[in-house]
Parts: structure tokens; sequence; C-alpha cells
């Protein structure tokens, strides 16, 4: 059985490379034909907010990564229910083409469930 890896994208998507990196990382996984999954949490649901002027601030925009995922094997993309909450952010403002979204209540018992954790 082949072991089970998670990415924890818990950063906003400027400010730091660790936005840009934890999703780089899934889709090389993706590319070795390692399956990865992805869990969007605390500042990191701000990643997925469709409407970023990344331009503005002189950042590549993120959009293209996340739109990538479903090429490379990735069709679901968790994402903690409370961080959405707590951000005041509505499920229905999320979207990645191709993808489907999982909100996660339980995000321990959720984390618990892998072999390797990758937190970016």
């Amino acid at each position: 059985m082949a072991k089970r890896l998670l990415a924890l994208c818990r950063q906003a998507p400027y400010g730091n490379a660790l936005a840009r990196e934890g999703l780089e990382a899934v889709l090389a996984a993706a590319a070795m034909d390692q399956a990865a999954d992805l869990l969007f949490l605390g500042d990191g649901v701000f990643q997925l907010l469709d409407d970023q002027r990344a331009e503005a601030i002189e950042q590549k925009n993120l959009r293209r990564n996340l739109q990538a995922l479903p090429i490379f094997g990735v069709e679901t993309v968790h994402i903690c229910e409370r961080s959405l909450l707590e951000r005041g952010i509505d499920a229905g403002q999320l979207q990645i083409p191709g993808a489907g979204l999982k909100l996660i209540a339980d995000t321990s018992r959720f984390i618990a469930g892998y072999d390797s954790v990758l937190s970016f």
C-alpha cells in the first residue's frame, strides 16, 4: 500500500515563499506518481480566494498553481471549516476549476490518517 502524503498549507498567499512552495511540492509529488493531498488551514485558506491582485504587490499569482492541481491528479482540495469561519469566508467564495472542495471539521483526525505530513 502506498504511503499517504499530506501538505498543510497554512500561509497567506503572499508575503513569503511558503504558499508557493507548498503547492509546488504537491505538484512535484503528483508528477512523480505519488499521491499527495492538500489541507488549507489558518491563513492558508486565503490562497483559495479567486479575486487576488498579486500584480499590485509585484508577485506572481498562485492561481495557475491551483488550477494545475487537477491536471496532476489532485482532484479534491481539503479545507479547514473552522479556519473559514474564523476569517469570515464563505465556502461559496472558493473554487478551483476541476477540483472538488471538501470541508474538514476535525482536522486533527484528518491529519492523523496520513503517513507523512509536510507543513508550509
